[in-house]
């Protein structure tokens, strides 16, 4: 942040702060659920599979096994959004790819999350 934005929030010196990094702790489980239902709502997603946990995705899996029955396929690491999909065959998989990006990033937008980048891995096509 600039030393002239005065939108930046400061610390008891009155330095500015950086954001606390997002994981899936900091998303709400409905924030969860409406990027994953994007991701599924995508043509050519046959289906979503859990992306390879950090430990702080760990942590909110647990939590929200407790909450939901069961836990969360995307992984919020920072501002990375990791999916990873199978496709169904029949549109091309890097195609889907780029389509589950995009409904991922504006799920992830709308529910008030910036996202630096959404990483899509295809782990099955067909």
């Amino acid at each position: 942040m600039s030393e002239t934005d005065q939108t930046a929030e400061r610390d008891q010196t009155g330095e500015p702060t950086e954001p606390a990094p997002q994981t899936n702790e900091s998303w709400s489980p409905d924030a969860v659920d409406a990027v994953e239902s994007a991701v599924l709502g995508v043509p050519g997603v046959a289906e979503l599979y859990r992306a390879k946990p950090t430990l702080q995705s760990a942590v909110a899996a647990v939590q929200r096994i407790s909450a939901r029955g069961e836990p969360p396929r995307v992984v919020v690491d920072g501002d990375v959004l990791r999916v990873v999909i199978a496709t169904d065959g029949f549109a091309p998989a890097p195609q889907v790819a780029r389509a589950v990006h995009d409904a991922a990033l504006a799920a992830a937008e709308a529910a008030g999350h910036a996202l630096s980048r959404v990483d899509v891995r295809v782990a099955r096509v067909g």
